[in-house]
């Protein structure tokens, strides 16, 4: 893990973008999957979109919201700004099968497709950006997420644990392996044809699609630039642990398809790593917590235990060093606390996918936050006793 981050670091040192981009002529299809959300934060998100597109394309709203006074609200939203809006009769694929659906119906006709989740809306510059990055071979364009409300201090904890992946991390990955994070993507509609659509038996389509097509030959652009809003990260813990069981237990999903392709050797080692991370916050961490009263014991060797943290502190010596030549603003503090949260999250996933069953608890029942909540609990009080120890 030291050695593929500091590979990809020096990799992220060396992409240029263009001072003066060319003047991009396109038609996209703009899909926004959506489930029960807020008809206002639907036609924001729309009116957004339409402002950056500037009738180079048209807005589809996917709707595969289970209430039907929601729905209904929704429909009108769409009529009022002048977008399209489908509803299908089932959930097959969740957001995946949504988007497959779409593509099917609509997006054939185009030569481009992007997805935007509800919450997320695109700066008006942001597919004249976008769209001069696209050159032959590049099956896709990805712009970073962006967190707009940090005012919780699990918001900010959240920010400064993506500011490594998304400042270095997917950088270092333009141009070759970058990946698609599910929003502000813009495909090459034939590219996403040819890789068989949004794959629908993961729960993090995004990055088992992203797979499928490099397998294809394709590459991919990432732009490090402010040009998608995020609306709300996870600004209590049992959001945050919902999110990070969620993308978590989609990283495992995607590990048989990465062992199945033929990826080059320079996209493989990137993909398996990003997987690897789950497995070093999950079980690796779990594992150093629960066997450290052992390590200081008669049980073991004092070498054991001394050179095993020297290796973990040169680790993350060399990663606060890299992060604040990177990021000025970075947090090592937030990033490596919030990560004994996630520590949790990971390690359900990871004993979930290897007993073969689906994620520990649903995403959306407050009761279900609340089971989970419960059953980290335990954990999380050893891991404060053994730090304040």
């Amino acid at each position: 893990m030291s050695a593929v981050f500091i590979w990809q670091w020096v990799r992220s040192t060396r992409h240029r973008y263009p001072l003066v981009l060319r003047e991009p002529t396109f038609r996209v299809a703009v899909f926004i999957p959506v489930y029960n959300e807020d008809p206002e934060l639907v036609k924001g998100t729309i009116r957004s979109i339409k402002s950056a597109l500037r009738g180079r394309g048209e807005v589809y709203v996917v709707d595969d919201s289970t209430d039907r006074e929601l729905r209904q609200r929704i429909e009108k939203a769409c009529a009022e700004v002048n977008a399209v809006y489908f509803h299908r009769g089932e959930r097959r694929g969740f957001k995946a099968g949504a988007l497959n659906d779409a593509l099917r119906k609509f997006g054939r006709g185009y030569e481009y497709v992007a997805v935007f989740d509800a919450d997320q809306r695109p700066a008006d510059n942001f597919f004249d950006v976008v769209m001069s990055f696209f050159r032959d071979g590049v099956a896709f364009v990805q712009a970073p997420q962006l967190y707009s409300e940090l005012q919780s201090p699990m918001a900010r904890a959240a920010w400064h644990q993506q500011l490594p992946f998304l400042r270095v991390v997917m950088r270092a990955r333009h141009g070759s392996s970058a990946f698609s994070l599910g929003s502000g993507t813009v495909f090459k509609t034939e590219a996403l044809v040819k890789a068989g659509g949004f794959v629908e038996d993961v729960i993090t389509e995004d990055l088992a699609t992203s797979i499928k097509i490099h397998e294809l030959g394709f590459s991919s652009a990432y732009i490090d630039a402010e040009l998608l809003w995020y609306g709300e990260p996870p600004i209590t813990a049992s959001a945050y642990i919902i999110q990070q069981t969620r993308w978590a237990f989609g990283s495992f999903q995607s590990f048989p398809i990465l062992i199945k392709s033929k990826l080059p050797l320079k996209y493989y080692i990137d993909y398996l790593s990003g997987i690897l991370y789950w497995f070093r916050v999950g079980v690796l961490r779990i594992s150093e917590i629960i066997l450290a009263p052992f390590f200081i014991s008669i049980y073991f060797l004092p070498e054991v235990f001394i050179w095993y943290y020297v290796i973990s502190f040169g680790f993350h010596a060399m990663y606060l060093i890299i992060m604040k030549r990177v990021e000025k603003d970075y947090s090592f503090t937030l990033h490596k606390g919030i990560e004994y949260v996630a520590s949790v999250a990971a390690t359900a996933a990871f004993i979930s996918w290897i007993m073969g069953r689906k994620l520990p608890f649903r995403v959306t029942p407050k009761r279900e936050v609340a089971r989970c909540t419960a059953c980290g609990a335990p954990l999380l009080a050893y891991m404060a006793v053994l730090a304040a120890l």
